[in-house]
């Protein structure tokens, strides 16, 4: 008998944290999902995307799940299927195949094509059923966009001329404290000397995990093959295949009865157009796409500070807007603190939905466990190394936790120059170290 097993995988040394484990889980040795690994876009207009196409048939129901994309890309999955007689169930899956998310049909979508819009830190679940029987050639299509980092927002705001020169009324310094940012400034220095020491000490050990990994009976891709009439194993695409007519071309081989795949192939191409479209030009699109779990977030965190700066221009994420005669000062230290931020909300992420998950898995384990005394002794030696992991990665979040606040001080004393430059005395001990503070205690892990 097979039991839930999770194993540690995943390296957080570097700042890259990119979470990957076979969901759903499951301990029915039916169910045999494929892998669908999206493959980097190289069609024009779409640089920094991911795509993947297949042609298939089923009868009963196949089961896939979906990585290769990142928690900041917008996802968008598209099956199609290539009759009008016999209609395609598919159902969207997050932790495990009863974790329901979304259900559609092809009898009931706009021109036979289901549209699945979301995002999510890691891998998710299909599940494709044939309600009739009936053998039904069909084409999952999905599209990754290219990373999006803007909803943290920008924290900063325009600094008035009168707080510019430490000291003055708009200051709040403690009463009867002159020598206030002198001990601000050696209470920092001793904090990142600190964070410093113990992130070098950390990092210089084996890194720990963040990746779980759920022992599936996984099938092997196939090799591309595809019978008159009938698709019995899955075929592969890129985004190119799709312009250059191979994918058409194997879809017109593939059938049978005189088959034109015009038509379908144009509605195909006219809703990718479509959801470029709407990419490029949604002023919001976090509203617009379900984000798989709680554990992630669309919204920059609650009490964010604002920060009084000199240089106000927002950042985005095609980088710094420089229209601005402070943009080149500002340039690479605002590009460091931005892509701190979304570390620190990319760590917070992957540790919550983690933990959901390890605990998902426990539950599910102990409910699974009791069918009689065997299983469940095997059960109990498996749930003490889950337990194990849990604490590895509580040890993975600190160290990371620790260097990526130093990177964040180090970026907020390169802003400090910045400011001073342009007449902004001691930026930091007066308006940095309160976002600092709060990042730090924001993202500190709490259980």
């Amino acid at each position: 008998m097979n039991f839930l097993r999770l194993f540690i995988l995943c390296s957080v040394l570097y700042l890259g944290i990119s979470p990957s484990y076979a969901q759903p889980y499951t301990l029915d040795k039916e169910i045999k999902p494929l892998k669908l690994e999206l493959q980097d876009d190289n069609r024009k207009g779409h640089e920094g995307g991911k795509f993947l196409a297949t042609l298939s048939s089923v009868d009963s129901t196949k089961y896939y799940y979906v990585k290769g994309h990142g928690m900041f890309q917008f996802v968008d999955v598209l099956v199609k299927a290539f009759t009008d007689q016999h209609p395609l169930q598919v159902t969207l899956v997050n932790d495990n195949w009863k974790d329901v998310v979304e259900q559609q049909s092809t009898q009931t979508a706009q021109k036979g094509i289901i549209h699945f819009k979301i995002r999510a830190y890691s891998s998710f679940g299909l599940q494709v059923t044939s309600p009739s029987g009936e053998p039904v050639n069909y084409s999952i299509i999905i599209q990754a966009s290219k990373p999006h980092k803007t909803y943290l927002d920008s924290p900063f705001t325009k600094i008035k001329e009168s707080d510019m020169t430490a000291g003055v009324a708009g200051d709040n310094p403690s009463e009867g404290s002159g020598n206030s940012n002198l001990w601000l400034y050696i209470a920092l220095g001793i904090a990142i000397l600190i964070i410093g020491l113990l992130a070098g000490k950390l990092l210089g050990r084996k890194a720990a995990v963040l990746v779980w990994l759920i022992s599936l009976p996984l099938q092997a891709i196939p090799q591309n093959s595809a019978t008159p009439g009938f698709f019995h194993d899955d075929q592969y695409y890129n985004g190119e295949d799709l312009e250059n007519g191979k994918f058409e071309s194997d879809l017109r081989e593939g059938m049978s009865g005189g088959y034109d795949p015009t038509g379908d192939i144009e509605d195909i191409n006219s809703k990718l157009k479509s959801i470029k479209d709407f990419l490029d030009n949604a002023v919001n699109l976090y509203k617009s796409y379900t984000g798989l779990g709680q554990c992630i977030n669309s919204t920059p965190p609650p009490g964010q500070p604002r920060i009084p700066s000199f240089c106000d221009i927002p950042t985005t994420d095609a980088g710094f807007q420089d229209d601005s005669n402070c943009a080149g000062c500002f340039l690479g230290a605002r590009e460091e603190f931005n892509e701190v931020r979304y570390l620190f909300e990319q760590l917070a992420t992957i540790y919550k939905c983690t933990k959901t998950f390890s605990s998902a898995a426990l539950s599910f384990g102990d409910n699974a466990s009791g069918i009689h005394g065997v299983s469940g002794m095997a059960w109990q030696a498996e749930r003490r190394k889950i337990e194990k992991s849990i604490t590895e990665l509580e040890q993975a979040y600190d160290n990371k936790y620790a260097e990526l606040l130093q990177s964040l001080a180090d970026s907020m004393m390169k802003l400090s120059e910045c400011e001073a430059k342009f007449g902004v005395e001691d930026w930091f001990d007066r308006f940095g170290y309160m976002y600092f503070e709060f990042i730090k205690d924001k993202y500190k892990r709490k259980d």
